[in-house]
């Protein structure tokens, strides 16, 4: 009989260990950039673009303008002269049900500033919170010690960081000058 709850203690630590083993292979490690200095998540970048300040605030403004369909509530400010454009947007959370159809979780708001310079522009995307009464932080969702954490956070970061990718990749394109096409005949 001591055998017997021994053989039966083994299998149980065994099916439970793989089980576990499994939780946390369904959710990938997002890869999400966060600010050394401030600890927020933040995509910021430099990119190379050929203008004046003037013209490529123009370009961002053109490309706010076809990317947003509420842009009098997403820019928060603006200034030609100085270069910047500030908007507050949002992006979708789902949870995904046994069946595989997405239900939407939640909105995260973010931070959006677009700085022109000479053949130059910065973007950087910060402060993320997830919609509640009161802001909330998402950064506790890539700490996997934390109380509130669960397997699910990192779905919804990577959630997150394809719209957010998808959105730089569109404002990219969107600086870009226009190529002139001559009607030459």
């Amino acid at each position: 009989l001591t055998m017997k709850k021994h053989f039966l203690i083994v299998i149980l630590l065994g099916s439970l260990i793989s089980v576990f083993g499994q939780k946390q292979t369904e959710y990938i490690v997002p890869d999400i950039p966060v600010d050394e200095d401030t600890k927020l998540i933040t995509y910021k970048e430099v990119v190379n673009e050929k203008g004046t300040p003037q013209e490529l605030y123009d370009r961002a403004m053109i490309w706010v303008k076809a990317f947003y369909k509420n842009t009098a509530e997403v820019i928060k400010s603006s200034d030609r002269d100085k270069g910047i454009i500030e908007l507050r947007s949002s992006v979708k959370i789902y949870n995904v049900t046994k069946e595989g159809t997405k239900v939407l979780k939640n909105i995260v708001y973010y931070n959006f500033k677009i700085e022109c310079r000479q053949d130059r522009y910065r973007y950087t995307i910060t402060n993320f919170n997830e919609k509640a009464e009161a802001a909330s932080p998402i950064e506790f969702w890539l700490d996997q010690k934390h109380n509130r954490w669960q397997p699910s956070c990192f779905d919804y970061l990577n959630q997150i960081s394809e719209q957010i990718k998808a959105m730089i990749i569109s404002l990219e394109e969107g600086m870009a000058p226009k190529v002139e096409v001559k009607d030459e005949w």
